[in-house]
């Protein structure tokens, strides 16, 4: 854990942090959700010299997560709900991840948006080193709980490496009998940590919807592709490996190609999620840095 990895992720963390805060303020009633995203991932981050470490995702009531809006998306705003954004900046491939609730033209979700945040903060405040992820899980259940409304049981947290968003541990927000999460947290370990909210009488967990905006490369060299094909796959690779991404960035690519490459056995398709009862969820988020004796929020102005 080298001074200069550090700088790198309290960068990213900044800019990050600081993007979300001027986002929030442009979410209105009849707002596009292109020009929340444009703002965002260009004005707030590209413009400012970092990389995105993902797409930018809107989550509209019930929609939880993996929504980023498509090539010309014409969706917005409407008059009342409840929106997520969750965000990503990396440096390098050391990536940081964040996502906000806001509620727009209502107050009811209140209590949604409050157990998230408490539960985000139990957290913070449970993970040290030596600590095991299920007793963050436990903690951060009865926290959403005592709010009378429930935590999305098969979304989590999760450990982030160089280039990889998740790295093979995740931090649930419910108890779960899983021998893996007899994981206990090492100092530098580099976690977002994000729990979902929901009404008590959701079914609290998520189901995908059929429709994909955002892919990731899980191959960069196939057989019997043609030299076009390939060349924008190789671009790919060279700009995001197996980072996310969205073809919207990639508009320069003419739409066959775009098509073909989207039906190629290459990527993994991010499949929107959604509340499996349709009811409303909220969410936060923020990425944290494990030390022996807590942890430091790396997602801050």
């Amino acid at each position: 854990m080298t001074e200069e990895y550090l700088e790198k992720y309290f960068a990213a963390g900044k800019i990050l942090a600081s993007a979300l805060e001027n986002a929030a303020t442009h979410i209105e009633p009849g707002v596009k959700l292109l020009d929340i995203t444009n703002f965002t991932e260009d004005e707030m981050i590209r413009k400012k010299g970092y990389a995105l470490a993902f797409p930018l995702n809107i989550g509209i009531n019930e929609i939880t997560a993996h929504y980023s809006c498509p090539i010309n998306d014409n969706t917005a705003i409407p008059p009342e709900c409840l929106i997520k954004l969750d965000a990503g900046v990396q440096i390098d491939g050391y990536t940081t991840d964040m996502a906000i609730t806001i509620q727009v033209g209502t107050d009811e979700y209140q209590t949604l948006l409050d157990a998230a945040n408490a539960g985000l903060e139990t957290a913070i405040r449970t993970i040290k080193a030596g600590v095991k992820v299920g007793d963050v899980g436990i903690a951060v259940e009865r926290t959403i709980q005592s709010y009378g409304v429930k935590p999305i049981s098969n979304l989590s947290g999760h450990l982030m490496t160089q280039y990889q968003l998740h790295a093979g541990v995740s931090v649930p927000s419910i108890r779960v009998a899983d021998p893996s999460n007899s994981y206990r947290f090492k100092v530098g370990d580099i976690f977002a940590l994000e729990p979902f909210t929901t009404p008590a009488t959701a079914a609290g967990y998520v189901i995908d919807r059929s429709d994909a905006y955002i892919f990731s490369l899980t191959k960069r060299k196939t057989k019997n592709l043609p030299p076009n094909i390939m060349r924008f796959i190789n671009r790919i690779w060279g700009e995001r490996r197996s980072l996310p991404f969205s073809f919207r960035w990639y508009e320069s690519i003419p739409e066959p190609i775009i098509n073909r490459l989207a039906g190629q056995n290459l990527f993994h398709k991010y499949q929107v999620l959604v509340e499996a009862s349709n009811h409303v969820v909220a969410q936060a988020e923020k990425t944290v840095l494990v030390q022996n004796d807590g942890c430091e929020i790396i997602t801050k102005i």
